[in-house]
C-alpha cells in the first residue's frame, strides 16, 4: 500500500506536525483536522487562538495551513467590514452573471470617441453623453449585489477584524444558513447605490489569532478557543527550531521539502480535497454511544452544551475524513467508524474544560495555577501580580492583570468584593469556598445553599433565586446572579421541562 494511503492516527499526525510545531501536540493535530473539515459540506468549525503576544498564536495556524492548496487558504490582518467584503467579493448583476466593469463609463473615452467621430466638440456634448452614459450604467446595476463565495475556503485573520465584522458575520460562524444577505453603505461612492448588498456564500473554515482575551460572549460560543503552549520545554525547542530556519533560510525549506512523510500529507490532502466527500455519516450505534458518554461526563447539561457536542462530532468526523480511503462510502458520504469516535473524543476532552467555561486554555491554566495560593480572606490585585511572577516568572502589569481578573470573575471562577478594611481596593475570592458577604463576614456558599433550599421546595423560577440571594447576603442582584450561577455550575439544580428549575435530591 502507498504510503500515502496509509491509516493515520493523532499521534502519527502529531509526529509530522511536529517538524514545524514543536509541542502543541492537541493544537496543531485539533487545527489541522479543522481545515480538514472545509472539504465537507456543513461540518466545518471556528477556531480562536487567544494567548498574549508573541506565544505563537498565529504561527500554528499559518503553519498547518502550509499543507492545504494555497488557492484555499485566504490570510487577513485586521480587516473592516467594507474591506473585506468589496476585496473578497465579485460584483453580480441581479441575474448572477458577474459585471464587466471595463464597460463602466469613462469621460476620457467618450470624448476620445466622439472626437473620432465628430471632429472637435464642445465640453457640453462630452458631459451630456457621459451623464447619458452613466444613467445607463445606474440602471444596468439596479439589483446587482457583491457575492463573496467562501466555499472551501480557510480564512484566517492574523488579528482580530472590526467588531462590526465579527457581528455581521455571526450568522456565517454559526452555519445559520449558508448563503446570508448583509446590506453595507458605501457614501464614498458617487455614483451607482449609496445602500449596498452583499451576498456571502459558505461554510468556510475561520481561524481567529488574537492577543485580545476579551471576547464577547457570542463570539466565544461560536469558537472552540485554544491557546499556544507557554511550558519551558515547548520554548526551548522553538528557539533552536528559529536559530535553524533563520540561520539559513533557503537549507531549511529545503529540508521540508524533501521530508516524505511531510510530502506525503500534502499529497493526502490533495486526494481528500479531490474526493469530494460532502457528508459524514455517524452510525447509530455511535451516536448512542456518544450521547451516554457525553451525558456521563455532563451531569446538568448548559445552553452552551449544544455548540460543545458539535464541536466534538466535528472532530470525529475529521478523524474520518482523514483516513477517508479506509472507511465505507456510498456516493458522497463516508460512514465514521470506533476508532474515530475515540480520537474525537481523545482531542475535544483535552481543551473542553477551558471551553465549557468560555475560557481561552491560557487563563483557565493560570486560574488553575493561582488557585492554591488564594487564602480564605482571598486576594488583592496586587497579590495576584506577586503570584503571577512567582509562578510565571515574569511580571504582569497592572492592565493585563486586570483584564484577566475581570474575565475569572465574569464566569464565576473568582468572585469580587470590597476590602472589608479598605473600601477602596478590591478583593477576589475563590467562588467554591467562600462568599463574600455585603455587609462584613464571610457567609459559606453552602449555607446561601441550605436557606435556598429551605425556602424553595417546589419548582421555581431563577429569578425568585437572585432575589433570595440577595435578601440574604443584603448585596445586589449582580452578585447574587453570580452566587446562583455557582449553583448551577456545580450541578445542584436543573431545570425541567417547564423552564422551571429544581433542586437535585
Amino acid at each position: 500500500m502507498s504510503e500515502v494511503n496509509k491509516k493515520l492516527t493523532i499521534e502519527d499526525l502529531i509526529r509530522i506536525l511536529g517538524s514545524t510545531v514543536k509541542h502543541d501536540d492537541e493544537n496543531k493535530a485539533i487545527t489541522f483536522l479543522s481545515m480538514l473539515l472545509t472539504y465537507t459540506d456543513q461540518d466545518q468549525i471556528n477556531i480562536g487562538f487567544l494567548a498574549e503576544s508573541s506565544s505563537g498564536k498565529s504561527y500554528i495556524p499559518l503553519e498547518i495551513s502550509q499543507y492545504f492548496p494555497q488557492e484555499d487558504v485566504i490570510k487577513l490582518g485586521y480587516a473592516s467590514p467594507t474591506a473585506f467584503f468589496y476585496d473578497h467579493g465579485t460584483l453580480m448583476l441581479r441575474h448572477g452573471i458577474p459585471v464587466n466593469l471595463d464597460l463602466k463609463p469613462d469621460k476620457a473615452a467618450i470624448k476620445e470617441d466622439l472626437e473620432i467621430e465628430k471632429g472637435n466638440i464642445s465640453k457640453d456634448e462630452v458631459e451630456a453623453v457621459y451623464k447619458r452614459e452613466m444613467r445607463k450604467w445606474r440602471e444596468l446595476l439596479k439589483g446587482s449585489y457583491y457575492l463573496v463565495d467562501l466555499r472551501q475556503k480557510i480564512l484566517i485573520f492574523l488579528d482580530m477584524p472590526h467588531d462590526l465584522l465579527l457581528q455581521r458575520l455571526r450568522s456565517l460562524l454559526s452555519h445559520d444558513d449558508q448563503t446570508i444577505t448583509i446590506k453595507t453603505t458605501d457614501r464614498k461612492e458617487k455614483w451607482g447605490l449609496k445602500t449596498k448588498t452583499v451576498v456571502v456564500r459558505g461554510f468556510p473554515t475561520v481561524i481567529f489569532c488574537s492577543a485580545k482575551f476579551s471576547l464577547a460572549d457570542q463570539e466565544k460560543t461560536r469558537l472552540l478557543l485554544l491557546s499556544p503552549e507557554i511550558s519551558q520545554e515547548k520554548l526551548r525547542e522553538s528557539i533552536i527550531l528559529k536559530i535553524e530556519r533563520e540561520s539559513d533560510r533557503e537549507a531549511f525549506q529545503k529540508r521540508l521539502m524533501a521530508d516524505p512523510e511531510r510530502q506525503m500529507l500534502i499529497e493526502r490532502v490533495r486526494r481528500i480535497k479531490e474526493a469530494k466527500i460532502s457528508n459524514i455519516i455517524i452510525p447509530e450505534e455511535y451516536r448512542e454511544f456518544i450521547y451516554r458518554k457525553f451525558q456521563e461526563d455532563h451531569k446538568f447539561l448548559a445552553p452552551r452544551h449544544q455548540r460543545d457536542i458539535s464541536r466534538l462530532l466535528a472532530l470525529i468526523k475529521a478523524h474520518a475524513l482523514l483516513n477517508f480511503m479506509h472507511r465505507k462510502r456510498v456516493d458522497n458520504a463516508i460512514f465514521v467508524e470506533k476508532e474515530d469516535v475515540e480520537a474525537g473524543f481523545q482531542l475535544y476532552y483535552a481543551i473542553s474544560e477551558a471551553n465549557e467555561v468560555g475560557l481561552s486554555p491560557e487563563i483557565y491554566t493560570i486560574c488553575q495555577k493561582i488557585k492554591p495560593y488564594i487564602p480564605e480572606q482571598g486576594i488583592t490585585r496586587n497579590d495576584f501580580q506577586k503570584i503571577y511572577f512567582k509562578e510565571y516568572h515574569k511580571p504582569l502589569g497592572q492592565k493585563r492583570c486586570q483584564e484577566i481578573l475581570d474575565i475569572l470573575t465574569s464566569c464565576g471562577l473568582l468572585l469580587e468584593d470590597l476590602d472589608q478594611e479598605d473600601k477602596r481596593k478590591k478583593r477576589y475570592y475563590l467562588s467554591g469556598k467562600f462568599l463574600p458577604a455585603g455587609e462584613g463576614e464571610y457567609i459559606s456558599i453552602p449555607d446561601v445553599y441550605n436557606a435556598l433550599r429551605e425556602q424553595l421546595k417546589e419548582p421555581f423560577y431563577d429569578h425568585r433565586a437572585v432575589q433570595l440571594i440577595a435578601q440574604f447576603r443584603k448585596c445586589d442582584l449582580e452578585d447574587a446572579k453570580k452566587v446562583w450561577q455557582i449553583f448551577i455550575d456545580e450541578g445542584k439544580v436543573f431545570q425541567n421541562s417547564f423552564g422551571l428549575w429544581e433542586w437535585v435530591k
